[in-house]
């Protein structure tokens, strides 16, 4: 048993001499690095110059862009009704998405938001309609509880004034998948000659059981929308909201199902961050006592007879993002790919540099 403990602690020192290059090396092994996504390191050195823009809440230097505009028959921007003033009036936009009006617990449509609000746009105008809650997006399909006809008609009636309709519900059951596209078949007959666009969410493959079937979809409405985000999430290792490489997956599943034209591309403007630690959580005494020692706590304070302290703890924050140089990298891949409409999820979000970099097809996004 000695001659066991030698030789772990003689393998214990010989790892903790080894170089930290042939560590990296040993790890870069274990975790390869897929063809065309590795790591590039920018220093502050290799871009000097501070950019100003009228948006900008400090100068930012990180952007390097260049070569042609890129174009797109549509560009949508999503607008949030209680963010009205992030609309930026310049920007290229051929289509308002205008966000939104949801179903109350009672199965009924909440007050929709007036076309007046986005007053001196010349483009279209959609009205978003969503659902947050799964148990009330069963409600309102499933016609044994009788709601979906009057759901259909207080939409219909929500959406008069406006250009188009989407379709934002993205917690249907799965057992819904056929209520919810007799819902939809519903809605495009009363609208007529609007387009019905429906929101999905991002594929890299098809499953049986999906009730977001983008073919089964696209048969009822004009045009499908997809939400090529979140490929991390809050509670997600770090990583891109949308990564390139993951975004050409889904455009390869996307048009091995249907033609581009068929769809619009989403794209976010947001970024998500993560820490390394979590420092929020209950506590037995123990462990409190524990923390308090190794912190070295000079003061405890009591209210009420109940005690508590504070202390400092460091913590590592990884934040992931889009600026107009990644934003206009996605979009050209898009356009290649034959992308001719584009989404941008949401107004106010973005590096307003970008919209220098992209322009609608025609001279002018008035309304037809």
């Amino acid at each position: 048993m000695k001659k066991v403990k030698i030789i772990v602690f003689a393998a214990i020192f010989i790892l903790a001499l080894m170089p930290r290059l042939a560590l990296a090396k040993d790890t870069k092994l274990a975790v390869e690095i897929p063809a065309g996504q590795g790591l590039e390191i920018f220093e502050e050195k290799d871009f000097p110059e501070e950019v100003e823009h009228d948006s900008y809440s400090h100068p930012y230097r990180w952007n390097k862009l260049d070569g042609e505009k890129v174009q797109f028959k549509e560009i949508w921007g999503y607008l949030v009704t209680n963010r009205l003033k992030d609309f930026d009036k310049n920007a290229p936009l051929t289509d308002l998405a205008l966000f939104g009006v949801d179903v109350d617990c009672y199965g009924k449509l909440e007050t929709a938001p007036k076309r007046n609000l986005t007053a001196g746009f010349k483009g279209r105008v959609h009205l978003v309609a969503v659902c947050n809650s799964t148990s009330t997006t069963h409600f309102v399909l499933d016609p044994k509880y009788g709601l979906r006809g009057d759901l259909v008609k207080d939409l219909i009636f929500a959406s008069r004034e406006f250009d188009g309709l989407q379709i934002d519900y993205e917690l249907v059951p799965q057992k819904d998948g056929e209520n919810f596209l007799e819902f939809l078949r519903q809605l495009k007959r009363k609208l007529g000659e609007k387009p019905l666009t429906v929101c999905v969410p991002a594929r890299v493959k098809s499953f049986a059981t999906d009730v977001y079937d983008y073919k089964k979809i696209a048969a009822v409405a004009d045009k499908v929308m997809i939400m090529a985000y979140d490929e991390h999430w809050s509670t997600s290792v770090p990583g891109s909201v949308a990564s390139i490489n993951w975004c050409k997956k889904i455009v390869d599943y996307a048009l091995g199902v249907l033609p581009a034209d068929k769809y619009i591309i989403g794209v976010p403007f947001y970024g998500r961050s993560w820490i390394d630690r979590s420092l929020a959580q209950a506590w037995y005494f123990n462990g409190a006592n524990r923390i308090m020692h190794e912190n070295n706590v000079k003061q405890l304070k009591r209210k009420d007879g109940v005690p508590h302290f504070e202390y400092e703890a460091k913590a590592k924050v990884t934040l992931w993002f889009d600026d107009a140089t990644s934003l206009l990298q996605r979009a050209r891949m898009y356009k290649n790919y034959g992308f001719d409409s584009i989404a941008f999820w949401r107004l106010g979000m973005e590096d307003a540099a970008f919209w220098s970099w992209i322009e609608p097809l025609e001279s002018s996004n008035e309304k037809p």
